[in-house]
């Protein structure tokens, strides 16, 4: 009888796999063995029945050859490369491309991207989402995006990656409960989609009482942060950055950054040149690295930000992405014909100065009446019509005396829209409601008369534009802004008078309308007639004409509205009409703020007003140099001086900022990096293969995925090639090989994928390494369309497999060193990373006044760094492991 010692290898008959024995048992004459399964990493017990030395016969065949070759193969796409198939419907950009790769180049996945706008961050976020979701390590994900956004995402996920999401929206909460049967609303899909607003904490509400607000917030946030994500991603991100740690947005957004492994954070300006919010907004990545604003530096920052500037962004032949954009500013004055509209100008203005410089005296008081003034000046230079009705409106509610008590902050004011509020702000207290009443009907008896007296003077440039835009060409789409729904109302019926197809978008439309009006504009009408809430999101390539009736105050907004069309995908220069009222103090705020602008950025070499101005922040600075000058024309230099200390300051800033979170690329070594390979095919070849060879009869291996568990035990098996034992021979039909040894060896440095690589090496029969040839014999035997034939060969001898180890050994020295120094770099990165904010957390620390709080605080955070230590040094140890993982004779 044969008998075995500890370390031999032999073979397991039942699971017909090579084991390693670790014991010997003898009792009462039976003989049993302990052994490991290096496949399994399992540890039992054989009788001596049960094993035997040969190789069994049906391991000598070519299903076993391609099992193993393609088993290797995904481990190393897995470990390595991008392994979700690209959809037909996308071809991604470098940049593109770039933004996926940096993301999964380490496994903790807390990213801002931070692409300028334009460049598809959706596109990168789906990027990111079908990678995980293929390697099995994200199933629920969760999108939060402003409501005007919630059309886009839904579209583009369904489009370009086939990825279905639900979107919910509070009005659906009693629906979804009453089909399912639960109060798990967000429990009962996998993928959702929820607009930010509909689920942001409340702090108050009118005429609600403390304990509504708290079953509010219970229902909307708290039922979906406690869902149970593995990704979340909050699109314009900079939003729950909020101007303080106590807005509702940004408690929104710790809870959800809490609230999942993975985060995604989009957002075109993470940094608007002040440090607090920005450092709110890195935190909800990584608390630890980022204690206090001291960690705010480019070397802390930089492993969390992905970004691409449009200057730099190429397409795949290596060309600039963007086309060229012409700006038409076109001054329009008031003839005789417009002399009521003149005057109307004047008495609105009027009663704005009066009103703004009352309410201001108690600003905390009158905000909201401080927000009906700014609509009621910019409603007058947007269309007679809009001011009349608007002023109508506020009559009535005067006389009425249905106002709506409200309180607001200034940064409440910030995030304000216009369209969005425009009925509570119309129901604002008045400070006299007799003199409010007596002002209103004097301007509006104006208003009507003006109406009468001859066209808005902007309406006969818009309409001499529009003609000559289709006189040039018939087919064109063009997309006309304006900030208020009264005047797009006002504009519809003019251009339908004048024989053009008009779709209208505005903020009060649901997302089942958007996508109605979204189609028609592209496939039927010549004009889309947008406010600023009802173009946010859209993605409007197709158009390259984009006429701005209104202007925003704030430029960064009109940079926003470009940007609509001004994207990826735009074949054609980009055409901005600018329409402006010429004899209006507005007009005089603009070009002083222009020039003052223009010698900032001119003298730091920044040309555009995106690089410095965040559309939120900068607002209300604006308003209110605006508002002053309308007061006092006379001091409009005076005015301003307050928004060009504040620009310079930004601008100052931007030039740290810019380097703060630059991103340092190659895009040009991206082209062509897409991912083309098959995981979902590879994956079922792989398991047919094992079926055959195992001799197993043919089982349903449809929608096979990497994290299904039979899928995932084979990953986990560790094939080792007994090169003592009989080896295959193999014969490739049609295939120029020289005779030799193909091998697979297995280089390991830690138990992570990351750390582990498997090569092809051919050695020819003189013992030469042919390096190109072991990988043309890997891509071969994992042709399936290759003519394979498989049979048993002889032991090798010990001269040989000595040689054999030697000298892939060797050759394989080189992929060893490159694994060691990635390896030892992203060790080095996680440790200085930590190590610095630590250090500025231990400088607070050491700040406290109060003696044992202080030293408790420092055993702690002494504790910490040990650790942070520890890991470290247990980071910079390898175990370096070289196996065979398969031997065969090439004939």
């Amino acid at each position: 009888m044969i008998t075995f010692t500890i370390g031999d290898y032999v073979f397991d008959k039942i699971k017909n796999e090579r084991v390693q024995i670790l014991d010997v048992s003898e009792v009462w004459g039976f003989v049993s063995y302990k052994v490991f399964n290096s496949s399994t990493g399992e540890v039992y017990k054989l009788s001596i029945d049960d094993i035997c030395t040969e190789v069994p016969e049906d391991n000598f065949n070519e299903n076993y050859l391609r099992y193993v070759a393609m088993l290797s193969k995904i481990k190393n796409e897995i470990s390595q490369g991008i392994i979700s198939k690209i959809s037909n419907n996308i071809i991604p950009l470098p940049h593109q491309i770039y933004a996926l790769n940096r993301a999964l180049s380490n496994n903790n996945i807390r990213y801002i991207l931070a692409d300028e706008v334009g460049l598809g961050k959706t596109i990168e976020a789906g990027l990111i989402i079908k990678e995980l979701k293929t390697r099995g390590l994200i199933k629920r994900i969760l999108i939060v995006c402003p409501t005007g956004l919630v059309t886009q995402w839904s579209f583009e996920m369904e489009d370009k990656f086939n990825e279905k999401f639900h979107v919910i929206l509070p009005e659906d909460y009693n629906s979804i409960r009453k089909i399912t049967g639960k109060d798990d609303v967000y429990g009962q899909f996998e993928q959702v989609i929820s607009p930010m607003d509909s689920i942001k904490p409340l702090v108050r509400r009118t005429g609600w009482s403390e304990e509504k607000v708290i079953k509010y917030n219970e229902e909307r946030i708290y039922s979906i942060i406690n869902s149970g994500w593995d990704l979340v991603v909050i699109d314009e991100a900079h939003r729950v950055a909020g101007s303080s740690g106590e807005v509702a947005r940004y408690k929104l957004g710790k809870l959800l950054a809490a609230a999942s492994p993975y985060l995604l954070l989009l957002t075109a300006t993470p940094h608007n040149g002040k440090t607090e919010p920005f450092l709110r907004l890195i935190r909800l990545l990584d608390e630890k690295a980022f204690p206090n604003i001291n960690a705010v530096v480019r070397e802390q920052v930089a492993p969390y930000i992905i970004r691409t500037e449009k200057r730099e962004a190429i397409d795949n032949n290596g060309n600039k992405l963007f086309k060229k954009r012409v700006t038409k500013v076109i001054e329009l004055h008031w003839d005789d014909r417009h002399s009521l509209q003149r005057k109307l100008y004047g008495m609105v203005s009027n009663y704005v100065s009066k009103n703004y410089n009352k309410a201001m005296r108690n600003r905390g008081k009158n905000m909201w009446f401080v927000f009906l003034l700014i609509m009621m000046q910019r409603l007058v230079t947007s269309s007679t019509r809009a001011i009349r009705e608007s002023m109508e409106r506020r009559v009535k509610i005067l006389e009425e005396q249905s106002f709506k008590y409200q309180t607001m902050s200034e940064d409440e004011l910030i995030e304000m829209d216009f369209e969005e509020n425009i009925e509570d702000v119309i129901a604002a207290i008045s400070l006299d409601i007799k003199e409010e009443i007596a002002q209103l009907r004097d301007i509006i008896a104006v208003a009507k008369q003006a109406e009468f007296q001859y066209l808005d003077v902007k309406v006969e440039t818009l309409l001499e534009i529009i003609d000559n835009l289709f006189a040039e060409e018939r087919d064109r789409k063009v997309i006309v802004f304006t900030e208020f729904v009264a005047t797009q109302s006002y504009l519809v019926k003019l251009l339908k008078d004048r024989g053009y197809s008009t779709s209208i978008l505005n903020g009060s439309m649901n997302i089942e309308e958007r996508n109605i009006v979204l189609k028609e504009f592209k496939e039927e009408t010549d004009i889309l007639i947008s406010t600023d809430a009802g173009g946010e999101g859209l993605n409007l390539q197709f158009s390259n004409c984009i006429i701005n009736y209104d202007l925003p105050w704030n430029p960064m907004k009109i940079e926003q509205r470009i940007g609509r069309v001004d994207r990826i995908g735009q074949k054609r220069d980009v055409l901005v009409y600018n329409l402006i009222l010429a004899d209006t103090v507005e007009n005089r705020v603009r070009v002083v703020l222009e020039e003052k602008l223009s010698v900032i950025l001119k003298e730091l070499g920044i040309d555009k007003y995106s690089d410095i101005l965040d559309s939120e922040a900068a607002e209300l600075n604006f308003t209110d140099a605006y508002l002053k000058s309308i007061h006092n024309p006379k001091n409009i230099e005076t005015n301003i001086r307050p928004v060009e200390e504040d620009l310079k300051k930004q601008v100052e800033n931007s030039m740290l900022i810019k380097d703060l979170i630059k991103d340092e690329k190659d895009l040009t070594s991206m082209i062509g990096k897409e991912s083309s390979y098959d995981i979902e095919t590879a994956l079922k070849q792989m398991f047919t293969y094992y079926q055959n060879y195992k001799g197993y009869s043919s089982l349903p291996i449809e929608g096979l995925k990497i994290n299904d568990p039979v899928i995932d035990s084979h990953l986990k098996k560790e094939i080792e090639q007994d090169i003592g034992g009989k080896i295959l021979k193999v014969s490739i039909r049609d295939f120029p090989n020289e005779k030799g040894y193909f091998m697979l060896w297995k280089i390991s440095l830690t138990n992570e994928s990351h750390g582990q690589k498997i090569i092809p090496i051919f050695i020819n029969q003189e013992f030469i390494v042919r390096p190109i040839a072991g990988k043309k014999i890997w891509d071969a035997i994992l042709d399936k369309d290759r003519t394979i034939t498989v049979w048993e060969g002889e032991k090798v001898d010990i001269e040989i497999q000595n040689k054999l180890r030697i000298i892939s050994q060797e050759f394989a020295y080189d992929t060893f060193l490159m694994m060691k120094t990635e390896l030892e770099k992203r060790n080095e990165e996680k440790y200085r990373k930590y190590l610095y904010a630590l250090n500025l957390r231990i400088e607070a620390a050491e700040r406290i006044g109060i003696e044992n709080i202080r030293k408790h605080k420092l055993m702690a955070l002494s504790r910490e760094k040990a650790e942070i230590e520890a890991n470290y040094q247990m980071g910079k140890k390898f175990y370096p492991d070289f196996k065979l993982v398969l031997l065969a004779y090439m004939e």
